[in-house]
């Protein structure tokens, strides 16, 4: 994974855990922000999927480079998200 991609991927995690974090007096305003986010990231793990079918069907293959560094990609956001998922319950 590309160096920006890493950093950016921390930055939005250091996010969402503050945004988890909270005490309940923020809460009120942080639940619609963290909403937002896991919209966003649901939205570009979509976006993922479509560029790696797109890839595939390009390349036809699954061994490609191309198709492998996006499903590399789209495993860290699927995780990011079952994460910020599981850990807001």
């Amino acid at each position: 994974m590309a160096m920006a991609e890493q950093q950016s991927s921390i930055t939005s995690q250091n996010a969402a855990v503050h945004l988890i974090s909270t005490n309940s007096e923020e809460e009120k305003d942080i639940a619609p922000a963290y909403a937002a986010y896991l919209g966003n990231l649901a939205d570009e793990i979509d976006d993922l999927r479509g560029r790696m079918t797109e890839a595939f069907l390009k390349e036809e293959s699954f061994l490609s480079e191309s198709v492998i560094e996006i499903s590399r990609l789209l495993d860290t956001k699927i995780i990011e998200y079952m994460k910020l998922v599981s850990s807001a319950r």
